[in-house]
């Protein structure tokens, strides 16, 4: 072969490595859907009769949906783990946007920006950002607050040797009006490392007021040594003045940029972040974190970086360094936790399930810290079940939107909206309960279960935003559960085959409680016809803008797909395109519950110690002196591992057992997770220790 081919080869065989990158198979992720459930008495989560939801919240367009451009590519227009909508709250009173699209079938895809004025108007305020014609992606924008100007950064492949992130800006504060694009910077990636997928951040500088540090983050898509995608982030920053006057050109001089890969050492064990959002606290000075979710691909290769699960990877110093003690996961489980299998599910041999494990299952979400700097990352969870083979399975009828969050200390999940029924053994709310005779199953599909997630993980990229001076939250993604019950074959939803819908959930109090969705393109949405749209690929801005005491605004952008299923990814639906859309809604914040206080005698609750080695003591408090006290041990499978004696203490309303790490029939159990449960008078609460002998 000559070298003319041979070259021809080698850049289709990269074009090609690319594109696979792009969508890069989830290794580890791998599960089974469950589908033999008894739909006669499933009920969708948004007609059950919930538990303590505040009610679906009053809210009106400010912007209806506005078509910014048709593209022909049918996936994931905006970023994985940023925000693509970001707002001038300073300067012009804007909003930027930005996406990747083609403008025809067999266009090149290129980055995107629009622009739509303070009353929401877009006009001819949009268009490439780039002059240039090369394959572009995955972009992420901030805005410089004094100035008003626009960031920009995207992924692109300037040689067949090479691909990485790109850096501009949009010069706003020169007359005041968008459009005026820089050049553009490329920042290589050292070779044989490839960092693609940019998002970018604005927060505080360690250089004081006047200042403000930029983030740059994009992830590795290179394979590790077992032949599996790491996505390990890079992390760049820079420190530009925040004047009027401030020079925005150093931004585009790579070398005044310092780079850091705080998680480059997970490779060496194939420890994948398969989710890594970034998070800024502004409450607390130099308080930044990766957030997300890992698995170890290979299993235990000793000395692992973290458990497997959720993690929080913390820096202290504006995201300099990156002490490994400040790296938390979320227990040594391979699942969140377990609860009772109440409808009595049975794994595919018709066996009855032990128990069922909830957990994550999708990725490429953003995380947010509230004024009290703790940590909320939103994702999507699933219930399922592990077989003997360590083959895992999920219950394709429950994923329902949820969020991880990290207080500092440890790790707590929320549903959102809550479910209405109870585990027993943890009090967490399931999506069953027992109502007479029966039990009824809340349907809950937070994805927009097209062809393409279906056949390889569900990738819905759930968006929370916040307000932390009013305690607000948001929260963000398209919903499939109406989809997923026309599958059923359910004639009152039928229509709903090919309509996912986008859902927003608000909360008052950072989350402790969630509302009713907002299902806002609904087909029968009274405020805008959404009849004809298949909204998905939803994306916000992530901050609400105060409109009055009890009013906030968001920014949205989604994707309304001509095809059911995505076409460019799997071949599904037909090639004819979509529009890229945008809109913002007013939202009338439901004020915080004060709710009587319910039976609830536990005060307090603890072990010590934990972990422990031979024993361990079980203090409980309840409010007033107690009738009735009891204290189970289970594990993690959910099954009753011993029976305490209790003891009352000095104070009638004190008590406590000892557990000696052995079971109903006096054998030592094996170390790891247990949980204990304190019943008293009626009232449950569930805690885990660990056994370390």
């Amino acid at each position: 072969m000559n070298k003319l081919g041979v070259l021809l080869l080698l850049c289709f065989f990269v074009s090609n490595l690319v594109l696979h990158a792009e969508f890069m198979d989830p290794a580890g992720s791998e599960k089974t859907a469950i589908t033999n459930i008894d739909i006669s008495q499933v009920v969708p989560l948004s007609k059950a009769d919930h538990r303590d939801n505040p009610p679906v919240p009053n809210y009106s367009f400010n912007t209806y949906p506005t078509e910014i451009m048709t593209s022909y590519y049918d996936y994931m227009p905006g970023s994985y783990e940023g925000y693509p909508i970001q707002r001038q709250l300073a300067i012009g009173g804007g909003t930027y946007i930005t996406w990747f699209g083609t403008a025809t079938t067999t266009a090149t895809r290129r980055q995107y920006y629009a622009y739509a004025d303070a009353s929401g108007n877009i006009g001819g305020n949009w268009g490439t950002i780039s002059t240039y014609d090369l394959r572009q992606g995955y972009g992420g924008i901030a805005i410089h607050p004094a100035t008003g100007d626009c960031f920009a950064s995207w992924h692109e492949n300037p040689t067949a040797a090479n691909y990485g992130v790109t850096m501009c800006y949009d010069d706003y504060g020169l007359l005041g009006i968008p459009g005026f694009w820089s050049s553009v910077t490329f920042f290589p990636s050292p070779l044989p490392d490839e960092y693609i997928w940019p998002y970018v951040y604005v927060g505080p500088s360690p250089n004081g007021d006047g200042w403000i540090r930029l983030y740059n983050i994009s992830k590795n898509y290179t394979h590790d040594a077992w032949d599996h995608p790491c996505e390990d982030p890079r992390i760049m920053y820079i420190d530009v003045e925040n004047t009027v006057t401030a020079d925005i050109t150093t931004v585009l001089n790579v070398a005044n940029w310092t780079t850091v890969n705080p998680m480059y050492y997970w490779r060496a064990k194939s420890c994948r972040p398969q989710s890594q959002a970034f998070a800024i606290d502004h409450s607390t000075p130099g308080h930044v974190a990766i957030v997300g979710y890992c698995s170890w691909l290979e299993g235990d290769l000793g000395d692992m970086p973290v458990d497997p699960g959720f993690y929080i990877f913390e820096s202290f110093d504006y995201g300099t360094t990156w002490d490994t003690a400040n790296l938390h996961g979320d227990g040594p489980q391979d699942f969140i936790y377990a609860v009772e299998n109440i409808p009595q599910f049975t794994d595919n041999s018709g066996n009855i399930i032990d128990s069922i494990k909830v957990d994550s299952y999708g990725w490429h979400d953003t995380a947010q810290f509230d004024a009290n700097g703790v940590a909320h990352l939103c994702y999507l969870q699933q219930y399922g079940y592990t077989d003997d083979t360590g083959a895992g399975y999920y219950f394709n009828h429950f994923l329902p939107q949820a969020e991880a969050v990290w207080d500092g200390v440890e790790w707590d999940w929320h549903n959102v909206p809550a479910f209405p029924g109870i585990d027993p053994w943890t009090g967490r709310d399931v999506p069953w309960e027992i109502v007479g005779p029966d039990t009824l199953l809340y349907v809950s599909v937070s994805y927009n279960k097209y062809p393409e997630d279906s056949e390889i993980f569900h990738q819905n990229c759930q968006r929370n935003a916040i307000n932390k001076e009013n305690n607000w939250m948001v929260q963000f993604w398209t919903d499939g559960t109406y989809v997923q019950l026309a599958e059923d074959g359910d004639p009152d939803y039928l229509e709903y085959a090919t309509h996912p819908i986008l859902y927003l959930s608000a909360s008052s109090d950072n989350g402790q409680s969630w509302s009713e969705p907002i299902e806002l393109s609904d087909i029968y949405n009274p405020l805008y016809d959404f009849s004809d749209q298949i909204t998905v690929y939803q994306n916000m801005y992530n901050y609400i803008e105060p409109i009055s005491d009890n009013v906030g605004r968001v920014h949205l952008m989604y994707y309304d797909d001509n095809s059911f299923g995505c076409f460019v990814r799997a071949g599904a639906g037909q090639d004819i395109g979509g529009q890229i859309t945008y809109c913002s809604i007013d939202i009338e914040f439901p004020p915080v519950s004060v709710n009587p206080d319910p039976i609830q005698p536990i005060v307090s609750l603890s072990n010590y110690p934990n972990p422990f080695i031979a024993s361990t003591t079980i203090n409980f408090t309840a409010k007033n002196a107690y009738q009735h006290a009891s204290v189970s041990v289970y594990n993690t499978r959910g099954q009753l591992i011993a029976k305490l004696d209790t003891q009352t203490s000095s104070q009638p309303s004190e008590g406590y057992a000892t557990w000696n790490g052995k079971d109903l029939n006096g054998n030592d159990v094996a170390n790891g997770i247990y949980l204990y449960k304190v019943e008293i008078d009626g009232s449950a609460k569930v805690q885990k220790m660990m056994l370390t002998r």
